[in-house]
């Protein structure tokens, strides 16, 4: 099920979380300050409770004062751990590896905890107050829980740096939360197509009218698309809306967003382009090639003169593989929705699957084909998807194959090397029912 755009940015927002813990720490330290005072008010309480438990007012503001004050060390401290994470991210992986790690709820709840632990202790210190001689409190207890609480988490957080910021631990975060993406959008299917609904009076409309174009009033990446809201105000307005950019493309102002055919209602515009929120960042969520074009940047950093890592390289690669190899048996984006009467009110521009591998290999492919082990790699992956395919998706992956060793033509390799390519080369194109063919395609 889709999510909301407003529910997107709260998503993908670094405060929220630490907003929302700090919202309860308030209202934990009003509660604890009431009960504290319920507790001990009641005759013969306090003999009930161990004095261990209890303080004077001098002696809880110091724990307390003291507390806070730590607390607030220790978050300076994971605030300038998370910004040494988020510069090598730049400068090893990819400037779009960045929001994996920060919209990481676990990231987000140690940030959280700190700014929860340390508001609580602030509130305590703000409201105690003595009203009677030798009065004695016990909400220090709950702020020494949470002093602990929180070393439990910094020692958690100090682990969990040092396992994201390890290349594979990425690519599997990367990986994993694109194919939930997947699960959650596509669905899993053996057809070739979705049924195209032009059998019905939808077609002529469509083919005979001039539609209204709805232009876009900023620019930035379309992050959004309101898809279910698009059916309803298509269904109110009595038309046929067109969404002429796809999730994750780029516009300017004045780029063509929606075509709109009518039936004689008057098009209310701005409610149509308020169905399409326009950020200046690509979403880190509902976009799967957004999650692939992620693991094909760390790999085509990774060939770069100034990392030349091949490994990793080839790592991505078989990420890749993982994606491809599940996207291939799925239907892909559902291009047609209708209204509740069956009538087509929306159409939305999908990529096929040539898209998809295109945008993963062919970048890699560009810059990694002197090296064996990266072109290798490519071919046993596309071998591995194909094995994965149906028989129609296996015609677009020979198609790319073709792609793949025109590219690779002009280089020289080494007889061993060319053995290699040609035996991975043989198992693809048995795979993909071109076994025939395999000595056209033979590397010389």
């Amino acid at each position: 099920m889709a999510r909301s755009a407003s529910l997107l940015r709260m998503r993908t927002s670094f405060w929220y979380l630490p907003s929302f813990y700090g919202g309860l720490a308030f209202l934990f330290a009003i509660g604890t300050l009431f009960l504290d005072n319920f507790i001990l008010s009641i005759q013969g309480a306090e003999s009930q409770i161990p004095s261990i438990f209890l303080s004077d007012i001098s002696l809880s503001q110091t724990i307390l004062s003291s507390i806070a004050s730590s607390l607030l060390t220790m978050t300076t401290i994971t605030f300038s751990t998370i910004l040494v994470v988020l510069t090598t991210y730049l400068s090893e992986f990819s400037p779009r590896a960045l929001q994996n790690f920060i919209t990481d709820h676990s990231t987000q709840r140690v940030l959280g905890i700190f700014t929860a632990g340390f508001i609580y202790c602030i509130i305590l210190l703000l409201f105690l107050k003595e009203t009677t001689e030798e009065q004695l409190f016990l909400v220090p207890s709950f702020a020494v829980a949470i002093a602990i609480l929180c070393l439990i988490v910094f020692v958690f957080f100090i682990q969990h740096v040092t396992t994201w910021i390890q290349v594979s631990n990425l690519l599997h975060n990367i990986t994993v939360e694109t194919m939930d993406c997947m699960e959650e959008l596509f669905e899993e299917s053996d057809a070739s197509i979705h049924d195209a609904p032009w059998d019905d009076w939808e077609s002529q409309e469509i083919t005979t009218k001039e539609p209204v174009i709805i232009m876009s009033k900023e620019p930035g990446y379309v992050q959004y698309v309101d898809v279910e809201a698009l059916v309803k105000e298509a269904y109110e307005s009595d038309c046929i809306v067109r969404v002429e950019r796809q999730q994750g493309d780029y516009i300017n102002e004045h780029t063509p967003i929606l075509s709109v055919w009518g039936s004689g209602h008057k098009i209310d515009k701005d409610s149509f382009r308020s169905l399409i929120t326009v950020s200046i960042a690509r979403a880190p969520l509902e976009d799967v090639e957004f999650g692939i074009r992620k693991v094909t940047e760390i790999g085509v950093r990774a060939l770069s003169s100034g990392i030349n890592d091949p490994s990793t390289a080839v790592h991505c690669i078989e990420q890749l593989g993982t994606l491809l190899s599940k996207l291939t048996s799925m239907q892909g984006p559902q291009p047609y929705f209708n209204d509740k009467n069956r009538n087509l009110r929306v159409i939305i521009k999908t990529p096929d699957f040539f898209d998809y591998l295109d945008i993963a290999f062919s970048p890699i492919l560009r810059y990694g084909k002197v090296d064996i082990d990266v072109i290798a790699s490519i071919i046993h992956v596309l071998k591995i998807i194909s094995d994965h395919s149906p028989t129609f998706r296996k015609e677009v992956i020979w198609k790319y194959t073709k792609h793949t060793l025109e590219s690779i033509k002009e280089e020289t390799y080494y007889e061993l090397e060319k053995e290699k390519l040609n035996s991975n080369l043989k198992e693809l194109c048995y795979s993909l029912g071109h076994g025939k063919e395999y000595q056209k395609l033979f590397i010389q």
